[in-house]
């Protein structure tokens, strides 16, 4: 498993019927929307992604050349006032991500894209701090983070609702 080299290449506008797909899966419906997302609703979220009109940047995971997930990092201190219950500093970043394939879950993917995501950004810009918001009750995905090295900060309520603050020093990756 540890050969495995994930790619990770920003995402287009040819690629977002294949994220409006995605998130009509099941197993991310559960923990990523409510109701069905059309691509009319992605275009509208994502495009300003795309064009660098929003602060979230937006990438398509490859594994052996096939799109394998979806990973985005944002600067924390450019989010939504309303999301961290502190100041995060200008080199904190926050991500979001999922696995498309529901068969690959619970495999060790995550552990392995999440840390090669991370060790990718840090070659690329200055980052102190990742954090992650899992909810409560999202058990594989909290598990996940805490094998990735990520620790348990606090409870908190987010504008998604209630979730738990993790974070990970960069200079603590595994």
């Amino acid at each position: 498993m540890k050969d495995i080299t994930f790619k990770f290449k920003p995402l287009n506008e040819t690629q977002l019927s294949l994220l409006t797909s995605w998130l009509n899966y099941n197993h991310l419906q559960e923990w990523w929307n409510s109701g069905e997302i059309t691509i009319e609703k992605v275009r509208v979220k994502y495009l300003p992604r795309i064009m660098g009109n929003d602060s979230a940047r937006p990438y398509i995971i490859y594994l052996n050349e096939n799109p394998f997930g979806y990973i985005q990092y944002y600067y924390a201190s450019a989010g939504d006032p309303n999301w961290w219950p502190d100041e995060p500093s200008q080199d904190v970043i926050g991500i979001d991500q999922f696995i498309a394939n529901e068969s690959l879950l619970s495999k060790g993917y995550g552990t392995l894209m999440i840390n090669q995501f991370i060790r990718h950004l840090t070659n690329e810009i200055s980052i102190s701090e990742v954090r992650v918001d899992p909810r409560p009750d999202n058990h594989r995905a909290i598990r996940c983070y805490e094998k990735v090295g990520f620790r348990k900060i606090q409870n908190i309520i987010t504008p998604d609702g209630p979730a738990i603050m993790m974070k990970l020093d960069t200079n603590k990756l595994l």
